[in-house]
């Protein structure tokens, strides 16, 4: 079995001044983290690749310091599963077609199915940008946001990934 931490929108220092505690205990015994952006400061990535191997992509909120170290993309495979990584931000005159829509909404599909085309192959993609959690299935393709760490909305949380002869996600919600 493999635990995979799936990690985004840590917004920090600027919403946190570090890593919740919390976070830190619970990925411990991860085999892989991965950071879906919105890291803001490079200290974060310290930070996880002293837990476990992280993997990250550049948010549309990380600061050239940051984004120039990393790819707006990842495609990964673990446990014989191919795992897509991507913040999630489009273009502002395609986003504005289903942002602040329940993923449940028609509109979303719009964004399912760019995901889907932008990393091709993919059976997980992990995602951020919404700041709000969720594990939903679309395609044959299961789209796992982990929320935000940093509280920017309310809400904090991040999820675990556990690949074997099944696949389990969960969402865990943090107290900050």
């Amino acid at each position: 079995m493999m635990k995979i931490a799936l990690i985004s929108d840590t917004h920090i220092p600027t919403s946190l001044s570090r890593l919740p505690d919390v976070l830190l205990d619970q990925i411990a015994d991860v085999d892989a983290i991965l950071h879906a952006g919105d890291i803001v400061s490079n200290g974060v990535l310290d930070t996880l690749n002293a837990i476990a191997p992280t993997t990250a992509v550049a948010g549309n909120m990380d600061p050239p310091e940051v984004a120039a170290k990393l790819s707006d993309r990842e495609l990964l495979q673990f446990a014989g599963r191919a795992i897509g990584l991507k913040h999630g931000h489009q273009p502002h005159g395609v986003q504005s077609h289903y942002i602040g829509q329940p993923y449940d909404s028609p509109s979303m599909t719009v964004f399912f199915e760019l995901m889907s085309t932008q990393l091709p192959g993919a059976d997980i993609i992990v995602f951020g940008h919404f700041h709000r959690a969720v594990i939903t299935h679309w395609n044959n393709i299961t789209f796992i946001n982990p929320g935000a760490v940093s509280p920017v909305h309310g809400a904090c949380s991040f999820a675990m990934l556990e690949l074997g002869d099944a696949t389990n996600a969960r969402i865990i919600d943090i107290a900050v």
